[in-house]
């Protein structure tokens, strides 16, 4: 485990959220059925953790980076498939979940100086650089994105996993919603404190301005709940794990932002979130996923 790296002046989950790991960890098995919907495969397979493939051409021993780690399950997951990989998970905080000899973790603040990156993770030495629901949390994710070339090597792979904010309904009886009303003021309550909730679908032009190539972008929807009553299978299951994660995140994500951006009362914000929770399974409201990818020039 690497040397904590200083804390930047705003986080909007607390560092140890009382079942947060389990949160996260659930969410990780959404994403492996989202992917399982586009791939056709089963959920354990290797597939699911990417939703573009390494390409053969792909030097071995494969290194691999994956920022924002959280509890550490991608990372660990990836190391146990891929043996013959060597796999870094960074995140603020040491990750809690089991990993095999061949991935590790350090504990780094992404928006630090290029020279504390540097200390962990060595310009031009990555071949693929892994991100989920990251990028969004950060001040200066275009900065982070400059950071990622550099520890890229020449020909090295980026897949971006990111959620896109608000959420959404095709239904405009329901774009009053609780719900959707909360999602709304989340973001505005995150401008705010200086964090851009909408970035996703600026990725993929930072990423041709910052000199990647093959830059490729596709949004896949997840409903929240289980109200489809057509449709992939996996995508249907996802859904309600998906309505579980938002139902535990909720007042861990607004309350920090909301008393400090909109200046509420403890009272306001857990009026808010009850019935943004309570909605969720009642209105058939999405989220969207972008997976974005592409490379650094070279072999």
């Amino acid at each position: 485990m690497g040397t904590t790296a200083p804390t930047p002046s705003f986080y909007t989950l607390p560092s140890h959220l009382e079942g947060d790991d389990l949160r996260l960890n659930q969410q990780h098995q959404v994403f492996r059925l989202l992917l399982t919907s586009s791939s056709g495969r089963s959920p354990s397979s290797t597939t699911t953790l990417l939703k573009s493939p390494i390409p053969p051409s792909t030097p071995t021993p494969l290194r691999v980076l994956d920022l924002g780690t959280g509890t550490g399950i991608w990372a660990s997951e990836f190391a146990a498939e891929h043996p013959h990989a060597s796999v870094l998970g960074i995140d603020l905080f040491p990750p809690s979940y089991p990993a095999p000899p061949n991935c590790t973790f350090a504990v780094l603040n992404a928006e630090g100086s290029d020279a504390e990156w540097d200390a962990v993770i060595p310009p031009g030495t990555f071949d693929l650089v892994h991100t989920r629901m990251f990028l969004m949390t950060l001040r200066n994710p275009r900065d982070v994105l400059r950071k990622i070339f550099r520890a890229l090597r020449p020909g090295g792979r980026v897949e971006f996993q990111e959620k896109q904010d608000p959420y959404r309904s095709d239904d405009p009886a329901e774009q009053d919603s609780a719900i959707l009303r909360h999602s709304r003021l989340r973001i505005e309550a995150a401008k705010k404190c200086g964090l851009d909730r909408t970035i996703t679908q600026k990725i993929p032009g930072w990423m041709g301005e910052l000199g990647f190539e093959g830059v490729e972008a596709e949004e896949k929807r997840i409903p929240i709940g289980g109200w489809m009553e057509e449709g992939d299978e996996a995508i249907k299951v996802a859904g309600e794990k998906w309505r579980e994660c938002i139902a535990w995140g909720t007042l861990g994500f607004a309350k920090k932002i909301f008393m400090e951006g909109l200046g509420w009362s403890e009272e306001q914000v857990l009026e808010n979130v009850k019935g943004a929770v309570e909605d969720l399974g009642k209105v058939k409201v999405y989220g969207a996923i972008m997976f974005v990818t592409g490379k650094k020039e070279g072999v």
